[in-house]
């Protein structure tokens, strides 16, 4: 079963939509920890919740695989597009991971999340340098997440604004959910 051709689908828009407000949530919460320690339960609850989203979004993808591109979309185009779509779920599976990583090898480990749900350690050993290592990774990961997000925006105002086609509102929330092409 696919999702319509013009249109994902409400879950699929749902996702998307709050993981990009968490993620941009968590670059500011990162960037203001670093004079603020406190909002840190903050960061890795986001990012545990990022994870969790993302594997509901990969089995939802699974299940209702992408629309169409466009016809008039070129091959390499299309090749590009879907390699950055399969670059941000890895991101997105890779960046709370290492982040969670980089707490389960400090001494305090993982603790709670949103201060009241019990979270588990991964199993890293507790050294303060594998907890520097996975925090740089991390943080390096992090910048790869914002050039794709840098090449997805850009993707999606060309088509809206060069190519004038349906790729740009296919995402946008809010829009009648349309059943052309339902079958493909």
């Amino acid at each position: 079963m696919r999702e319509a051709y013009d249109r994902y689908s409400n879950l699929s828009v749902l996702i998307h939509w709050t993981v990009v407000l968490l993620v941009v949530a968590n670059i500011v919460i990162a960037i203001a920890m670093e004079d603020n320690r406190s909002l840190f339960p903050w960061h890795k609850s986001i990012g545990v919740t990022v994870l969790l989203l993302t594997l509901i979004r990969i089995g939802w993808r699974i299940a209702h695989p992408w629309p169409r591109f466009p016809d008039s979309m070129p091959a390499w185009e299309r090749i590009f597009a879907r390699g950055t779509h399969i670059g941000f779920y890895v991101m997105l599976l890779a960046v709370p991971l290492l982040g969670w990583a980089t707490v389960s090898a400090g001494k305090r480990g993982t603790g709670e999340i949103f201060g009241f749900i019990p979270w588990f350690d991964l199993p890293v050993p507790k050294s303060p340098e594998l907890r520097e290592t996975l925090g740089s990774v991390h943080e390096g990961a992090v910048y790869f997440v914002l050039l794709l997000l840098f090449f997805h925006v850009a993707g999606a105002l060309k088509h809206q604004f060069f190519d004038e086609d349906v790729v740009f509102h296919r995402m946008l929330p809010g829009l009648r959910q349309s059943h052309m092409d339902d079958e493909i």
